[in-house]
């Protein structure tokens, strides 16, 4: 071992000698440019040695660089770097080398000194789910993401699908066609989406209203779980999902890639193109143009098809940036637009029909269901807009400012079972939204970083068909500042928020004898403000260990949908009656973590969370379903009750070998309902997803080989109410999933084209997620295979 040593040390110092003239085999410093005689007169040494922080073997070959002198040194066969002629003053070292984090020191020097720089292995790599951040977080609260090849492996899936690789994400669902994400039991309007910088703004109130987001625009997907309510507004109670796509190109050149999939089951086809560039003779525009198509099916159990729950799904955004050193700006614009089928025996005839369909176990025409692309109602057609406008100015020695403009409009139209002779929506929505932000990142002072911003959000939603959900306006503002604190391995952060909104409803009241012609038009108005808070500290204690807390606050003001809706839902088919009475939600969250990181062997993360919530708003379900014209429907009535959600997320990685990966993620909650004493209804059960992973380097024509296997299990939810508050069927069975996946890059030449293929439900499994709104009626997809392809095109250079 230490002849192997030895000799590595000999080739590290003999390849730094042919890098760097330097005038002997001693590490020396590199004298800049920018030298001053005031330098050259100072004497002062700073020396030390460069380790690994485990072993502390000498790093042989390592560069030291200090950024006030734009000087550098090379440490020798011993580890020794050197710097010399210095004079008294703090003075940075950043400090690289292969195979490790690159990490920055702080160093105060008064006289010659000694100081030993350790660093840590780096074991981030491309193709994970993973703790964002190095050896302490960029920012203090939990947050994931997913990037490389795992978001590859999610291409086809709807963005709720895509995130629940992430532990402490789960989905909210409506059938086989439309999911929504839930952090930490959390969802809809607790969870706050981030369209490219832009807060993602529709009728997302509802419990089967999936986001309007093409996935394939993302090149990262980041979860921050639990109340963010500072930096990113009221509602942020849940936590934040950020949606970013890659940065326009800035080297000269047209490029893109190409997405085909395909599915069995539900005999999914879907397409997405991307195509950028920059142009040499204007290098700082660059450009982008993307667009998406999706169509499936009928969806198939292991017994029988769900009828009508097929998709349709066109998508397109454009962007254009003109970036400079001081200045710069984007335009960004897109248009989600789909079709989604609803399964036709979720809506029901009379109370009978209603106990029957849950009891029978099956949908009622499930013997004569067939595969088709047609869909009929009930469905949903959906489509958003969104236009961004974005500028920034580097502003000298004082810092950066930042104004994004977002304009959005959602039209979503819902269609019911009643109306076949009409082409007409039974109830069509139209939501415009106007936000702004403007935020104004300090420079550093001394070892204090951070901003300060305001934003507002103006909007107004009509109706047409049905009086469901009233009009309304609505006008937000807030103002923020968050500041962060870091000396070493020390982080602290603070920050406070305060926000106002205004809400003005107009709505027909119904007559006492129920005519048409009786009703009242009241236009009620509410007032909410309130204030945000974070206090949080990180700490790098060494030997792979960071540990974290935090206490955060974020509040919610209730929705118009909470206060004023009264009517069936089709898409969800159940009758919703809203509360005028309903305060505000105050949310207080706590957080324990612990990362253990850049380790050969195991890495991984857990966090413990605690949130109190104050007047916590739910649709509790209402003993005897709704009677009406259109049908017989479960009633939900809002209500409120004091709160807790208190759980853990733990991911862990271990290698058995470079290329034999075990991963294993877990999530925990327990939520009850403290004015009852009671369980929370529909909380998601446990969680426990675990998969090995193989991979092969380079094979002559093949590269970043893959394969993957593993399973999920999810416990049956017994945390139920029991005193009250009953649903209409007891929570379903826990299940097991088997999952697998392998994939590979071929190489034709210079042309990449990447290849994998994934199974979900591969032992078709007959099972019911009790996070699904139509468990009642039918069973889960069985078994289903994704093909996809990429091909990654190269136009030109220039």
């Amino acid at each position: 071992m230490r002849t192997t040593l030895s000799n590595k040390n000999t080739l590290y110092v003999a390849l730094s000698l042919l890098i760097l003239p330097l005038p002997d085999i001693q590490a020396q410093s590199l004298s800049g440019p920018a030298e001053t005689e005031a330098v050259q007169d100072c004497g002062l040494t700073l020396s030390g040695k460069v380790l690994d922080h485990d072993s502390r073997e000498a790093l042989v070959g390592a560069t030291v660089y200090l950024p006030e002198l734009d000087r550098a040194a090379i440490t020798d066969a011993y580890g020794n770097y050197h710097f010399h002629q210095l004079c008294q003053g703090t003075y940075t070292l950043r400090v690289t080398y292969v195979g490790y984090e690159a990490e920055q020191f702080s160093v105060k020097v008064t006289g010659s000194a000694t100081r030993d720089l350790q660093l840590h292995t780096n074991a981030r790599e491309l193709r994970t789910v993973e703790v964002t951040g190095q050896h302490l977080r960029a920012h203090a609260q939990s947050q994931q993401e997913l990037t490389g090849q795992e978001l590859e492996q999610t291409r086809g899936l709807a963005l709720g699908e895509a995130l629940k690789g992430i532990a402490g994400v789960t989905t909210l669902q409506t059938g086989p066609t439309i999911s929504k994400p839930v952090i930490h039991g959390m969802h809809s309007n607790r969870v706050l989406l981030l369209n490219n910088g832009v807060r993602q703004e529709g009728q997302q109130w509802g419990t089967e209203h999936a986001p309007e987001i093409d996935p394939f625009v993302a090149s990262e997907m980041k979860v921050i779980k639990g109340a963010a309510g500072v930096r990113y507004g009221a509602d942020a109670i849940g936590g934040v999902v950020l949606v970013e796509p890659k940065a326009l190109p800035k080297a000269p050149g047209i490029s893109g890639d190409l997405h085909l999939l395909g599915s069995t089951n539900n005999r999914q086809l879907a397409t997405s193109a991307t195509v950028e560039g920059n142009f040499e003779k204007t290098p700082p525009l660059s450009w982008r143009l993307q667009g998406t198509l999706r169509k499936a099916g009928n969806a198939k159990t292991p017994d029988y098809y769900l009828e009508n729950t097929g998709l349709r799904e066109q998508n397109f955004s454009a962007a254009v940036g003109y970036s400079k050193e001081t200045y710069g700006s984007e335009l960004y614009y897109s248009r989600f637009s789909t079709d989604l089928g609803i399964l036709r025996e979720s809506h029901i005839g009379s109370p009978e029909d209603l106990a029957y369909a849950i009891a029978r176990g099956r949908p009622s025409n499930a013997d004569n269901a067939t595969f088709t692309y047609t869909i009929n109602r009930p469905y949903q057609h959906v489509q958003h807009d969104l236009l961004k406008a974005k500028g920034y100015w580097q502003l000298g020695e004082a810092g950066k400012l930042e104004f994004v403009y977002g304009w959005q409009r959602n039209l979503r139209e819902e269609y019911d079972v009643r109306r076949t002779s009409s082409p007409l929506p039974s109830m069509q929505l139209t939501l415009n939204t106007h936000t702004t932000e403007a935020v104004f990142a300090h420079k550093p002072l001394g070892n204090l970083s951070g901003s300060v911003g305001v934003n507002t959000i103006y909007q107004k939603n009509t109706y047409q068909y049905s009086d469901f959900l009233p009009y309304f306006t609505g006008l937000t503002a807030g103002v923020f500042s968050m500041e962060k604190w870091e000396k070493g391995r020390l982080h602290l952060e603070g920050g406070l928020r305060y926000d106002y909104k205004h809400l003005q409803v107009k709505k027909f009241e119904q007559a006492e004898d129920g005519s048409e012609s009786n009703r009242t038009l009241i236009k009620p108005t509410y007032d909410f403000n309130n204030v945000s808070g974070i206090l949080a500290a990180m700490y790098d204690v060494g030997y792979h260990l960071t540990f974290g807390l935090s206490a955060t606050s974020a509040w919610r003001a209730p929705g118009a949908n909470e206060l004023f809706s009264k009517g069936v839902h089709h898409s969800s088919a159940t009758y919703e009656e809203g509360n005028p009475g309903l305060t505000s939600e105050q949310a207080y969250n706590f957080e324990a973590s612990v990362d253990y990181f850049g380790n050969q062997r195991l890495n991984g993360s857990l966090s413990l969370y605690h949130n109190y919530i104050r007047n916590f708003i739910y649709a509790a379900p209402q003993p005897e379903p709704a009677e009406l014209p259109q049908g017989t429907f479960p009633a939900n009535k809002y209500t409120q009750a004091d709160a807790t959600f208190t759980g853990a997320d733990l991911s862990l990685r271990y290698n058995f070998t470079p290329a034999l990966q075990l991963d294993s993620k877990t999530s925990l909650l327990y939520a009850r309902n403290l004015d009852t004493d009671d369980h929370l209804i529909y909380m998601p059960p446990n969680r426990f997803d675990n998969s090995l992973r193989y991979e092969v380097g380079q094979r002559g024509s093949f590269s970043d080989t893959f394969l993957s296997v593993g399973g999920v299990y999810v416990a049956e939810q017994k945390r139920v109410p029991e005193k009250g508050e009953q649903d209409y069927a007891p929570a379903p069975d826990g299940y097991f999933l088997l999952q697998a996946s392998a994939g590979t890059t071929l190489h034709f030449g210079s042309q990449p084209v990447e290849v994998s293929i994934s199974g979900n439900n591969l032992l078709n499994t007959t099972y019911r997620q009790y996070l699904n709104r139509l468990r009642f009626y039918a069973d889960e997809p069985g078994r289903m295979l994704m093909l996809r392809l990429r091909v990654p095109l190269q136009f030109s250079k220039s």
